[in-house]
């Protein structure tokens, strides 16, 4: 009696232990890595024939490590900027090799294409992988999975509308055909590369209230963005071709001012005259036949129009 009661004991005892030492076991397994990947449009419209840019971040959540992480497209960008050394140049298809990526760190690339000359609509296809291939064994544990997203950029051939994303400092501008139905160019020169650029005229700039004005106003709103409206550290310029008709008869060279408001609400009137070298918050104003042609040297976007 004594000896089966001490061996139901042991081995309920036994029992136990084993179920302690399985879920000890279970609990120490490591759980797989949960990453995304994400493609945002930079910016989310762009003229037909102007370059879409892209901001691609992939993050590991965690709680595992990925020992080896990749990065492709099919398409050959014009613009990447990413972690030293990781990525392809421009003029080749996509391909990024990061190494390794820790739980709780990102990896963030952005690259630029060009879109065509027609259509309302351009999209680029992103893949992340594990492996440098391109199979997925659909587990969600790393090992060999493929992630994919899509950026979607909208085309406009509005010609009060310009610009997308900039890969180099070359100017973007409205449509200088100037007369009574389009009153006002607006051009922008980006003060570096890699940045959004877009110039909007008209009715589509948005609505813009000039605090402290006391001429007359003219020409149309332009909204100008740049590096989507953080200030820049160098001077850029923006420039209204105005058509002549439309300014007051008593505009001169001289009386001629440009007001900016910036985003905040702001509103800064410029009218000292640039010398050789600009300065921040300079206008130039020339005639250009019976236009006039007017630029003003800023650090950052915003609302702009014509006072005199």
């Amino acid at each position: 009696m004594h000896i089966s009661k001490l061996g139901r004991i042991l081995g309920s005892a036994c029992l136990a232990g084993t179920f302690v030492l399985a879920a000890s076991g279970a609990a120490s397994a490591a759980k797989p890595a949960g990453w995304t990947m994400t493609a945002v449009p930079t910016p989310s419209v762009v003229h037909n024939g102007a370059n879409a840019g892209y901001v691609v971040t992939i993050s590991n959540s965690g709680p595992s490590n990925i020992s080896a992480l990749y990065l492709d497209t099919a398409d050959s960008p014009t613009y990447v900027s990413g972690p030293a050394g990781a990525c392809s140049t421009p003029g080749v298809p996509l391909h990024c090799s990061f190494g390794a990526l820790t739980a709780g760190s990102s990896v963030t690339v952005t690259v630029a294409y060009a879109t065509p000359s027609s259509g309302t609509k351009f999209s680029e296809q992103f893949l992340s992988n594990t492996t440098g291939a391109t199979t997925s064994d659909q587990g969600g544990d790393s090992h060999g999975d493929n992630k994919t997203a899509t950026g979607s950029t909208t085309l406009t051939t509005d010609k009060n509308f310009a610009g997308g994303f900039a890969i180099d400092r070359e100017s973007v501008g409205t449509d200088t055909s100037l007369g009574n139905k389009n009153v006002q160019a607006t051009s922008v020169t980006p003060p570096e590369s890699g940045v959004v650029a877009t110039v909007q005229d008209g009715s589509g700039a948005g609505t813009f209230t000039c605090t402290g004005c006391t001429k007359t106003l003219f020409g149309e709103w332009s909204k100008v963005t740049v590096n989507g409206g953080l200030p820049s550290t160098t001077l850029f310029p923006v420039t209204l071709l105005v058509y002549g008709k439309s300014l007051p008869k008593d505009a001169t060279v001289d009386t001629i001012d440009l007001v900016h408001v910036l985003d905040n609400g702001t509103t800064e009137i410029l009218s000292t005259r640039c010398g050789t070298d600009p300065s921040p918050n300079c206008v130039t104003v020339t005639p250009v036949g019976s236009n006039f042609r007017i630029t003003g040297w800023v650090y950052q976007n915003g609302g702009f129009k014509g006072m005199g």
